[in-house]
C-alpha cells in the first residue's frame, strides 16, 4: 500500500464501482425526465493565451453520469444549479465525441436561495498526485501541496509567496478554510495522449477518464474518499489548453474538483479553480474574455511572482518554468454575497424608488460594521433567487493583501444577472461569461472593430480603468438608476444612489 501523507485517512479501501458512462436510462423515445446532480467544469487557458471550455454533466440518481448538452441561453440557469439535485426534461443523444449524452430541453427551476457557507467552515481537500504512463517526472514533492494549502501565510523560503488558506481566509472574511491531505505520486494506466491528445490550442481533455482512473488508484491505496469535500487531480505534465475546475461525482457523492497541470499548481490558479469548485463562474466579458482585473475569477492579476519549479512540457516540447504567485485581485462582492459570506447588515438594498447616500467601505478591509455592497434592484425584475438581476456597487482599494495587484482605486459597478446566457462575439475567444459584467467608467477606450487597445497602454483601456472616481456619475435612464461618487474618505467612498422607478 502506498504511503498517505495524513493522519486522518481511513485504512479501509472503498470497494465500489466508479461512476462511468453506461447504458442509457429507460425513457420515452421523444425524451423524458432525468433526476440527478448537475455538475459544471470550466477550462481556463494559461494567462495571455486563448482557449477554454465550459462543460456540463449530470450524475443520475441511479449512478450513471452523462454529458449534459446545454444551450448557451440556458447556461446561467445551469450554473446556478451547480452541485444541486435537479430534474431535467431532455432526450438522449450523442456528444461531439460520439458518447451518450443528454440534451437538456428544460432545466428545473434553480435554487430559490444561494448556497450558504457558515462562519469558519473547513472543507477537506485531497490532492491526488498523478503521473502519466511513461512520464516519471514529479514537478513538486508531496509536502509542497500541503505547504501551498494549509498554512495561513506563504513561505518565501519554500518559494511559495502566498498560501491558498491565506487567500481564502482573508477574502472570505474567515468564512472558508481548507484542510489538505495528499497522496504519493501514483502512475496512471495510460499516457498523456489517452487523456488529452492535443496541445495548447484545443480543449480535448477527457476529464471523466482521468478522474475515474485516479479514483481507482486512490481507492486501491486505501483512501477513504467519502470524508472529502474537494478532490484536486494533480497531473505531472500538461493536459490540453487548460487548467480545469468545477465538480465531479463518485459513488453517489458530489465533490468540488480541480484538474491541474504543473503550470497551474500555484496559489492564483488554484484560487481561481477552487472558486469554480464552490460554484463561482467567471466575471467580466464586457469587451473580451477574461477582461476584468477586478476579480480573480476573470483576469487573474498577480501581486508577486517567483519561480518555484520547472518541468518538461510535452505541449511545448521543452522545459517550462513554474511560477508561484500571490493573488492580487480577490473576489468581487457579488460573488461573496452569492456564496453567503456577506451578511445582510453589511449590504444596502435599494428595492424601491428613493435616493440614499451611503458610505461604502473597501472590499479588502476586514468585515465589521461597514457597508460592503449596494444592490440596486431593477424595476419589474427579481432581485433575489436564481433569476436575480440587479446592479452591484462596491469599493475597491489596492495596497491591501490579495488586492494589491488592482489597477487602481475606486467604485466598481456591475450588472449582475444570475440567469445570464453565454456572451460571445468576434473579440471573445470563448463564451464562458458569468453573472457579473462590469460597467466601464471610461467607455470608448476599446477598439471593438479590431479587438485591441487602439494603441493605449494598460491599464488605460477596456476594464483596466473601469473604476468610478469622485466627481463621476453613472447614469442609466432606461433603468432609472444613477450612482454618483461624491468623495473618498480613507478606504471608503461616499456614494449617492438614486432610483426613480
Amino acid at each position: 500500500m502506498r504511503q498517505i501523507y495524513s493522519s486522518l485517512f481511513q485504512g479501509a479501501a472503498l470497494a465500489a464501482a466508479l461512476t462511468a458512462f453506461g447504458a442509457a436510462p429507460s425513457f420515452a423515445q421523444n425524451g423524458g425526465k432525468f433526476g440527478g446532480t448537475l455538475n459544471v467544469v470550466w477550462g481556463d487557458p494559461r494567462s495571455g493565451s486563448a482557449g477554454g471550455d465550459v462543460r456540463f454533466s449530470i450524475a443520475l440518481d441511479g449512478g450513471k453520469t452523462y454529458p449534459l448538452l446545454v444551450a448557451p441561453v440556458d447556461q446561467g440557469k445551469a450554473i446556478t444549479s451547480f452541485g444541486k439535485h435537479v430534474v431535467i426534461d431532455g432526450r438522449l443523444t450523442k456528444d461531439a465525441h460520439g458518447n451518450p449524452a443528454i440534451q437538456a430541453q428544460r432545466i428545473g427551476a434553480p435554487p430559490a436561495a444561494p448556497p450558504s457557507h457558515h462562519a469558519t467552515e473547513t472543507r477537506r481537500v485531497l490532492y491526488i498526485l498523478l503521473k502519466y504512463q511513461g512520464d516519471s517526472q514529479e514537478p513538486h514533492s508531496e509536502q509542497f501541496y500541503l505547504d501551498l494549502t494549509n498554512p495561513k501565510k506563504g513561505d518565501l523560503g519554500k518559494n511559495i509567496p502566498a498560501s491558498i488558506n491565506g487567500f481564502f481566509d482573508k477574502t472570505s472574511w474567515h468564512n472558508l478554510q481548507w484542510k489538505a491531505d495528499v497522496t504519493d505520486w501514483m502512475k496512471l494506466p495510460h499516457p498523456k495522449t489517452y487523456y488529452a491528445n492535443c496541445g495548447w490550442d484545443q480543449s480535448c481533455a477527457n476529464l471523466g477518464a482521468l478522474s475515474n482512473d485516479a479514483f481507482a488508484l486512490a481507492v486501491k491505496a486505501g483512501v477513504n474518499l467519502s470524508v472529502y469535500d474537494n478532490i484536486n487531480f494533480v497531473i505531472n505534465n500538461d493536459l490540453d489548453c487548460c487548467a480545469w475546475g468545477g465538480g465531479t461525482s463518485y459513488q453517489g457523492k458530489s465533490y468540488g474538483a480541480t484538474w491541474e497541470p504543473p503550470w497551474g499548481q500555484e496559489t492564483s490558479v488554484y484560487s481561481h479553480e477552487f472558486g469554480h469548485s464552490i460554484g463561482l463562474p467567471h466575471s467580466g466579458w464586457t469587451y473580451y474574455a477574461y477582461d476584468s482585473p477586478w476579480d480573480i475569477m476573470s483576469k487573474r492579476t498577480a501581486a508577486k511572482t517567483i519561480q518555484c519549479g520547472s518541468y518538461f512540457s510535452v505541449n511545448d516540447g521543452a522545459d517550462r518554468a513554474i511560477n508561484c504567485t500571490e493573488p492580487g485581485d480577490g473576489y468581487i462582492a457579488p460573488h461573496k454575497d452569492y456564496l453567503g459570506w456577506l451578511p445582510a447588515e453589511n449590504q444596502v438594498v435599494i428595492d424601491a424608488p428613493r435616493t440614499k447616500e451611503i458610505k461604502l467601505e473597501a472590499n479588502a478591509l476586514p468585515l465589521r460594521k461597514g457597508i460592503k455592497l449596494v444592490k440596486i434592484c431593477l424595476a419589474g425584475l427579481p432581485c433575489t433567487g436564481g433569476s436575480a438581476h440587479y446592479l452591484s456597487v462596491e469599493a475597491r482599494i489596492g495596497g491591501k493583501k490579495y488586492e494589491n495587484g488592482l489597477t487602481g482605486d475606486g467604485v466598481i459597478i456591475q450588472d449582475v444577472y444570475l440567469n445570464r446566457g453565454a456572451i460571445g462575439g468576434s473579440c471573445y475567444f470563448n463564451s464562458q461569461s458569468g453573472f457579473a459584467v462590469p460597467i466601464d467608467a471610461t467607455p470608448g477606450d476599446w477598439d471593438a472593430e479590431n479587438c485591441d487597445s487602439g494603441g493605449r497602454e494598460w491599464p488605460d483601456y477596456a476594464l483596466g480603468n473601469a473604476q468610478f472616481l469622485p466627481g463621476q456619475t453613472y447614469r442609466n435612464n432606461s433603468l432609472h438608476v444613477s450612482v454618483q461618487v461624491k468623495k473618498q474618505e480613507g478606504s471608503s467612498y461616499i456614494v449617492k444612489v438614486k432610483r426613480t422607478n
